[in-house]
């Protein structure tokens, strides 16, 4: 992949800056480089002016070249950490070689995620279209075979990980959010009432459909702020909810900080998820949570800092919405319980949290 500090690139490079802080440590390769953090060593393929061209024009001869970089210096004594874009083919040699492959689960296994996204497309009359195909399946199910661990950030991730590699092999995670970056102070919410922000790919692998349906229903004096790019389905199925006078549609956003700064709560109703980063931030932010168990992650599970919601009843949202929504206090009261959770979650913590485990479990191992 490219390593332009944004999407699974960016987690993955503030992952091993907490790993090295253990000293366990070791070269990142990628297609290219624009987005370095300190303490990291990157080998990437695309040096130069090949980094400045059109991605889709030389990422193919990138990836070439990256896998054949990776199997060329990787040697006796080391760990391969292989996230998921890695192909098959770079499992199976270093699985050959006798080392320890350890494999990081971003999303639930997709033929988990297939079963239950077939299920809400169905429920809406629509064919599906979460691109999972069966070769996607049994290519990710390979690579499991040859996997010696695997990290699962959420509990949505373990659970769908079972039956498919030993829960010996599961490493409980999660991801984070920079603790070291400062924010403002919350404001007051103004008198022409909350606003509420969504952000991601509003999809309904997202449960966006639902979370309009809800604002609809729920009456709620304020604005409704979606932060990424519509769906065609959800512009079809959603047509007269996003054309309301309070829903404010935004695209594609690079600004997102700026939209936690102006937000007065987050929400978030995914059906399906790995470890949303997207929550993290709302709660480094210290805003209330809407969130469903996938959307809410590990940290909602393990400190139950936000409201849950289940997107098959909208009218969980409708609730929760006007519960929060009732008074200042009580929105100022689940801002705190988000502000203190998140304080357990820093990159630097996390990562090292990472590293020893990863330790344990191989001076463990048979």
């Amino acid at each position: 992949m490219a390593c332009d500090g944004v999407g699974p690139s960016y987690t993955c490079t503030r992952l091993l800056q907490g790993m090295a802080s253990r000293g366990l440590t070791g070269p990142l390769f990628v297609n290219r480089a624009r987005a370095q953090l300190e303490g990291l060593d990157y080998r990437a393929s695309l040096p130069g002016p090949l980094a400045a061209a059109p991605y889709r024009v030389v990422s193919d001869r990138a990836t070439r070249r990256t896998n054949r970089r990776y199997m060329t210096e990787i040697r006796q004594g080391d760990i391969a950490y292989l996230w998921p874009a890695a192909p098959l083919h770079v499992y199976q040699k270093i699985h050959d070689m006798g080392l320890p492959i350890i494999a990081e689960g971003i999303n639930t296994r997709m033929e988990h995620a297939r079963s239950i996204l077939d299920a809400v497309y169905s429920a809406e009359g629509l064919e599906p279209a979460h691109g999972i195909t069966q070769a996607r399946i049994d290519e990710e199910n390979e690579k499991l075979k040859l996997t010696t661990a695997i990290f699962a950030p959420s509990s949505g991730v373990e659970r769908s990980l079972a039956g498919a590699i030993d829960e010996t092999r599961i490493l409980p995670a999660s991801y984070g959010v920079a603790l070291d970056q400062l924010r403002p102070p919350r404001r007051e919410v103004p008198e022409e009432g909350p606003t509420v922000l969504f952000v991601g790919s509003g999809s309904v692998r997202k449960g966006l459909h639902q979370l309009l349906r809800a604002w609809a229903v729920a009456g709620i004096k304020g604005r409704l702020l979606l932060a990424g790019t519509i769906d065609p389905v959800i512009q079809t199925l959603c047509a007269d909810q996003l054309n309301r006078d309070d829903v404010e549609t935004l695209g594609f956003v690079t600004d997102v900080e700026t939209l936690y700064e102006k937000a007065d709560v987050f929400v978030l109703p995914s059906y399906e998820e790995g470890d949303p980063l997207v929550t993290y931030e709302a709660a480094a932010h210290g805003l209330p949570i809407i969130a469903s168990a996938m959307g809410a992650g590990r940290i909602g599970e393990e400190s139950g800092c936000n409201l849950d919601v289940d997107p098959d009843r909208p009218e969980s949202i409708v609730e929760a919405l006007r519960t929060l929504t009732s008074s200042p206090d009580t929105l100022r009261d689940y801002g705190a319980r988000s502000a203190t959770a998140v304080e357990a979650y820093g990159w630097m913590d996390v990562g090292a949290r990472r590293a020893d485990q990863l330790v344990r479990h191989l001076a463990d191992a048979p």
